[in-house]
């Protein structure tokens, strides 16, 4: 038997693992046995985009499982027990840290018995946003650290999984200078955004954009009508051309703003 542990939610704007599913905090899970090992590393990540990293790095050396499916917010995602046991059997569990990962965090840490890794330790952060990878530069820092947890735990792999990241890092080289070509086409009056919540300021410094305004500072939170109006106008004030949403929020406030 399996036993998992699941702190019960924090209180605050976000609101985790529900109270009557998880009985007090402690759930039993009856296992009949993980399945043989292949070998191969076992390794989770929390979110997808950690865990494309994790595969472009291990290749067929390292079997990777995302905690929260695509698209799913890391702020508000409610962890089931059944998600929790590819934690508890993990040889390595990837998260980005800062609090992106809220209540999920404490899961992870309770229940992992293979080593955890923090992503963004030891990064500069602006404040404690969470958001380092969408500065490209700062993804390179990742997959490094990817590289290095792989090595350690499987060194015959130590070729396999340093050729894999020095491709990927080339592969991430490529889309910096992209981007910021991209970018340069827009007029610098215009490299201006607006965005549901404070997720970009790293993007923003790496490729001289301008965040003016966002919906709310908390994700999960409902932006107040004083603060929507203020929105209003700083929309067209600043003269901003487009606004841009994420697809795991809800955009009615971001829209009425953009077309009033």
């Amino acid at each position: 038997m399996m036993r998992l542990r699941i702190n019960t939610p924090r209180l605050g704007w976000s609101k985790w693992l529900a109270a009557a599913v998880l009985l007090g905090g402690v759930v039993a899970v009856a296992c009949g046995g993980s399945e043989e090992s292949d070998g191969r590393l076992r390794a989770v990540a929390s979110l997808e985009i950690f865990a494309d990293m994790a595969r472009q790095v291990g290749g067929d050396r390292v079997e990777v499982t995302a905690l929260l499916p695509s698209g799913a917010d890391p702020h508000t995602f409610e962890l089931s027990p059944q998600q929790v046991v590819p934690v508890v059997e993990a040889d390595v569990v990837f998260i980005n840290g800062l609090g992106l990962e809220g209540n999920t965090e404490d899961v992870v840490r309770n229940n992992a018995e293979g080593i955890v890794i923090e992503l963004t330790e030891g990064l500069d952060t602006r404040g404690d946003n969470p958001h380092l990878w969408l500065d490209v530069d700062l993804a390179a820092r990742y997959v490094e650290r990817i590289r290095d947890a792989f090595v350690e735990l499987d060194p015959e792999g130590q070729d396999v999984y340093e050729a894999n990241a020095e491709a990927y890092l080339g592969v991430l080289r490529r889309l910096d200078l992209e981007m910021e070509a991209a970018i340069q086409t827009i007029p610098p009056e215009s490299r201006k955004l607006v965005t549901p919540h404070d997720a970009f300021p790293y993007l923003a410094e790496r490729y001289g954009l301008e965040v003016v305004a966002v919906v709310t500072t908390s994700p999960g939170q409902s932006p107040s009508a004083r603060s929507v109006a203020e929105l209003t106008e700083k929309l067209s004030s600043e003269h901003v051309p487009a606004v841009f949403r994420e697809p795991q929020s809800k955009s009615d406030v971001l829209e009425q703003a953009a077309e009033e």
